[in-house]
């Protein structure tokens, strides 16, 4: 029996197993990793993570090296023992081959594909910048196989339908979720940052009418009621802002005061009165907060279809948005 081609096999399955851990590890490691962690570094200057977040911007390419390099490994492999098993069994009519790919295929799945997914997995930083050259050489390698296959892929996608936009929506949700917990794990955020995020995503786009305060419940003054009684009605409801009502239409309200302003302005005059807003009750909460904050007013008036159902604070849209768990129960006041 010569050797020398056994050896040969012998290191050709060596390399289709180590080639097999590369691409197998590499495929879980990418989808593990913090990116937010490999952007920092890249900004720092790592030219390794900026190679890996080039491979995250493009994970077609990525994908595509990956998916040759697996059958790459696996040909290798099967190629290696069928090389063996011809020198060994030189007489074989074919059952050895098969028999030894069997008593082989557990090695393969062990040391080609188990161990490193978990190793990848538990370590995915450390062990995509430390292979990254490697990978990056055989994405150059395959660069004339796996151009064609993206360019189909991206085909495919221009012509598939738009129903498939909702879930890409939906996934990019949770992939900005992760990064902001990446963000807090990295002690890039706060506690209250990440409240305030989750808060958002939870309550942005409900109806302004979950934080409402309906018509029957506000607390305010008539526009002929005097600075005294409008104090100490301030005062007992802890108010900063006072709703006033219409002059036109007694049932509605359409304006406020601000305690500040009473407070400095010399008795029996009224201070100015602020116009709120009219938000419609279709609006949601993310919505209604920027109009009021960009007309810089405390409350906004809620309408439907002409009708006024009730106002809404500045202040109550805050701490709902900033709530992990939704709109909190109002009191029948206006705070």
């Amino acid at each position: 029996m010569n050797w020398l081609p056994l050896i040969g096999a012998m290191a050709l399955f060596a390399i289709g197993l180590r080639l097999s851990a590369l691409f197998s590890g590499s495929e879980t490691g990418f989808y593990r990793v913090s990116f937010l962690r490999l952007n920092i570094d890249a900004n720092e200057g790592d030219p390794i993570a900026k190679r890996l977040c080039w491979f995250a911007q493009n994970p077609s390419y990525f994908v595509a090296t990956t998916l040759i390099g697996n059958n790459l490994a696996n040909d290798l492999a099967t190629i290696a023992i069928s090389m063996g098993v011809a020198e060994v069994f030189s007489e074989s009519s074919g059952s050895a081959e098969i028999i030894t790919t069997i008593l082989f295929t557990p090695i393969i799945f062990i040391l080609g594909e188990l161990v490193p997914k978990n190793l990848y997995y538990r370590a995915p930083t450390m062990l995509l910048k430390r292979y990254c050259r490697w990978f990056d050489f055989f994405y150059r390698a395959f660069w004339l196989i796996s151009t064609p296959l993206v360019s189909i892929t991206r085909l495919l996608e221009r012509y598939s339908p738009d129903r498939n936009k909702p879930a890409q929506l939906v996934l990019g949700r949770q992939r900005l979720v992760k990064v902001l917990e990446e963000g807090h794990l990295e002690g890039l955020l706060t506690n209250s940052q990440k409240q305030l995020v989750r808060g958002m995503f939870n309550t942005a786009a409900q109806s302004v009418i979950k934080v409402m305060i309906p018509q029957s419940e506000i607390t305010g003054v008539t526009r002929t009621t005097d600075a005294a009684q409008i104090m100490q009605l301030a005062k007992q409801n802890q108010l900063s802002f006072i709703p006033i009502r219409s002059r036109e239409k007694q049932s509605e309200w359409t304006g406020y005061i601000k305690l500040v302003d009473l407070i400095t302005s010399p008795a029996p005059i009224i201070p100015a009165v602020y116009n709120m807003p009219r938000l419609q009750s279709d609006f949601s909460m993310l919505e209604s907060l920027y109009l009021l904050r960009n007309s810089a007013s405390a409350y906004g008036a809620i309408y439907e279809n002409e009708k006024q159902l009730g106002i809404v604070s500045q202040l109550d849209l805050v701490k709902a948005l900033c709530s992990p768990t939704g709109p909190l129960m109002l009191k029948a006041r206006v705070s």
